[in-house]
């Protein structure tokens, strides 16, 4: 058997498995017919038949034949050029949320844990590596069985460029997006109690344990938590929803403030437990807390209005005919 037919032979025996059988002998057959006149031209060229190395040179110029065999695969890449960008991107919005997730986490973890604030957080940031691999794996899996199964192809023609942003469109950074994700998704998950950060903070001498009336809001809060994100998300990824945008802000805008009035009506929002600390200690810290509470929910009202008002200015403009 010459050094071709061995060649050929190799290529068919890595064949995938469905170009086996009779289109196995198609494949071949061209291939030899491709080899052949490749091999005839030489020789024409040189006058004479080609050598046992000519040839080998011949069939080395072709390619090894893994490689060639590897051209009759229905796919030659885990993700394809033309997905790639596509999973770029989730990759970078997915690891972003995460990372910001997971410092939120850690921050209120050395924030509310006790000890050593710093050292706290830097044994809740240590798994931060496998955390980002572990969604980096898990989104790659996701986008090799969607290109399996044709989703990208079918997403790339029916893609609509109507829903483009506008240029005048004022869009958040990545980051800035992320971290308001981030955080709106930490919140959630400790609110629920899938991750666990301590209510109770403090030092050595007392702890703070907030009032009663925030569980009795539970649900309010934990529904307006999740609004709050869905508007984020529409934020940062579909800008230009903006209709739903405008009606999400309001609604979360007035949601905030109702929940708000009622947490600051109850009067009573954490309270000083002396574990060490004299009374007397214990009731000015108490007080000076009531205060900077009360001065801080102001605060948050006041923008929360404002922010709310201009949504709704914002949203009756575009109804108003020019």
């Amino acid at each position: 058997m010459d050094l071709i037919d061995r060649y050929l032979h190799a290529v068919r025996r890595n064949l995938p498995q469905g170009a086996k059988g009779n289109g196995a002998d198609d494949i071949v057959a061209e291939l030899r017919d491709d080899l052949m006149s490749r091999k005839e031209d030489r020789e024409e060229r040189l006058g004479r038949d080609l050598t046992k190395d000519e040839t080998s040179a011949l069939l080395k110029e072709f390619g090894h034949p893994l490689v060639v065999a590897s051209r009759f695969r229905r796919h030659q890449y885990l993700i394809g050029p033309e997905v790639f960008p596509f999973y770029l991107s989730v990759m970078r919005v997915v690891l972003m949320i995460v990372v910001a997730v997971v410092i939120a986490v850690s921050v209120g973890k050395a924030l509310t844990g006790g000890g050593n604030p710093f050292l706290t957080w830097v044994e809740s940031m240590s798994g931060i590596f496998d955390t980002v691999l572990l969604n980096a794996a898990i989104i790659t899996i996701i986008f090799v069985v969607m290109e399996r199964i044709g989703f990208p192809a079918e997403h790339l023609v029916t893609w609509v460029p109507d829903n483009l942003p506008d240029v005048i469109d004022k869009q958040q950074g990545p980051w800035e997006a992320a971290i308001e994700v981030g955080l709106g998704i930490a919140f959630i998950l400790w609110w629920t109690g899938t991750i666990h950060i301590p209510w109770r903070t403090g030092g050595p001498d007392f702890h703070i344990e907030p009032s009663p009336v925030f569980m009795e809001l539970y649900w309010p809060i934990l529904i307006l938590a999740s609004a709050r994100l869905v508007h984020n998300l529409i934020q940062w990824l579909r800008p230009r929803w903006k209709a739903l945008l405008a009606l999400t802000n309001a609604a979360t805008g007035l949601g905030g403030l109702a929940i708000l009035f009622l947490v600051y009506q109850s009067g009573h929002w954490v309270t000083v437990v002396a574990t060490g600390m004299p009374l007397d200690e214990a009731a000015k810290l108490q007080e000076s807390l009531d205060l900077a509470l009360r001065i801080a929910f102001v605060v948050v009202a006041i923008v929360w209005t404002f922010g709310t008002v201009s949504g709704l200015w914002r949203m009756a403009r575009r109804r108003i005919p020019a």
